[in-house]
């Protein structure tokens, strides 16, 4: 079970650049490394945090697209709904982003993906409105995308990180009954996009917390925080991929990192604390304790980096105290 020293997450009011010191030394434990490996199978501690709020009662949203009808109490929602469904050149409507993950607050954007048939398509993009705009005084902005269904046919065989919008959609117009099986299988192609570039993500993580840790050693301050910042983008991408997901948009892993831990055995609300800490004050000892976990938790699935001495090196060099 991996032990979390919450204590050791807390970001300092304020960090300054460690004492320069040219002559490497080894500490063959330092204060973070006395943790059991991380078993995919672990039971995380559940101790309450800042984050469990902003679940609510279900834990979280689904990463596979789910159908339903809007809410009716929410006006723009049914309106929608309302005109493609007597639309004769309307298929579908999906709704993605914070809307469909339920993390939207009242000034949040309506992100809808509008399926058309051909004819339909080939005129809006004849006229350049495959995109629209709806703005409305009593309303968030309404922001819509038109498509082929041919277009969610390509997707399904070929989609790219890029399109992540569809990783998580919410159909909420099907009239062939095709759209829903559609997004599921670019969900799937997605997340099998994700799982296979978890190595080279790790590597990216592993490339910043080295250049990370050399910068420090220069006196470097920009170029340490820089790398650990950069190091952190490639982590979150590697932990989503091992379970088969693309990482979200930054404003919903504070939900979604959870749900993650509790699948790789992490504790309970340690990788959004983590992260804050790296991208804010990302001090030497904090990243090799941080690198040990991460190198633990990839090893029991069977991902191993290519540095072996340089990690090695670098997991051993002493930092004064600040």
């Amino acid at each position: 079970m991996l032990i979390a020293r919450f204590s050791d997450l807390q970001v300092p009011r304020m960090l300054k650049r460690p004492l320069v010191n040219r002559e490497p030394s080894v500490q063959t434990r330092d204060s973070y490394e006395g943790a059991d490996p991380v078993r995919p199978d672990a039971v995380p501690h559940a101790a309450p945090n800042d984050f469990q709020s902003s679940m609510g009662a279900s834990g979280g949203s689904e990463s596979a697209p789910f159908a339903g009808a809007p809410d009716a109490r929410d006006g723009v929602l049914t309106q929608l709904v309302d005109e493609v469904e007597r639309d004769l050149h309307s298929i579908g409507l999906l709704l993605y982003g914070s809307r469909a993950l339920g993390t939207a607050d009242s000034d949040s954007t309506y992100d809808l993906v509008w399926i058309v048939d051909d004819h339909s398509a080939g005129i809006r993009s004849a006229r350049g409105t495959l995109l629209e705009r709806r703005v409305r005084g009593d309303s968030p902005t309404i922001e819509i995308a038109y498509a082929a269904i041919e277009r969610l046919r390509w997707l399904a065989r070929h989609g790219r990180p890029s399109d992540q919008a569809f990783a998580s959609t919410r159909v909420l117009v099907d009239k062939t009954g095709e759209i829903a099986a559609l997004t599921r299988a670019i969900a799937t192609r997605l997340g099998a996009l994700a799982r296979e570039r978890v190595a080279n993500e790790y590597d990216s993580y592993l490339n910043g917390f080295a250049q990370s840790l050399k910068s420090w050693r220069r006196g470097d301050d920009l170029g340490a925080r820089a790398h650990a910042a950069q190091s952190g983008l490639h982590l979150v991408r590697a932990i989503f991929g091992l379970e088969e997901r693309l990482a979200p948009y930054p404003d919903q892993w504070s939900a979604h990192l959870v749900e993650v831990e509790d699948v790789q055995g992490w504790p309970h609300g340690f990788l959004p604390r983590a992260l804050v800490r790296l991208l804010y004050a990302p001090d030497p000892a904090f990243q090799q304790m941080l690198e040990r976990r991460v190198s633990q938790v990839m090893a029991t699935r069977g991902i191993h980096h290519r540095w072996r001495h340089d990690i090695q090196r670098l997991r051993a060099l002493h930092f004064d105290e600040f």
